[in-house]
């Protein structure tokens, strides 16, 4: 496992490209408090108003707040706005 993540590294270093790009990977860009975008999301898998938990590769990315909302959700991009609290990574089941 370890070789082909250094694999990956490697390739998105000589194509110059973001490693959300390839399979599993993904990236988070927060925006002060108040917006969240995340790229390499497969599925969001809940969506409440102080929580929205988010598939990205094999982590789950768990947004805490108050009044969140999806913004924008397509292509496997997702725009998260409202109070943002925090962030928890933790590991996707199955």
């Amino acid at each position: 496992m370890r070789k082909k993540q250094g694999l990956l590294a490697g390739l998105t270093a000589r194509l110059d490209i973001p490693g959300e790009a390839l399979p599993g990977g993904f990236g988070v860009e927060l925006s002060g408090q108040r917006e969240l975008t995340v790229r390499g999301c497969r599925r969001i898998l809940h969506y409440g108003d102080e929580e929205i938990r988010l598939r990205v590769g094999k982590t789950v990315l768990c947004v805490c707040g108050k009044e969140l909302l999806c913004a924008s959700f397509g292509n496997g991009g997702v725009t998260v706005r409202g109070w943002i609290v925090s962030l928890r990574f933790g590991e996707a089941e199955g």
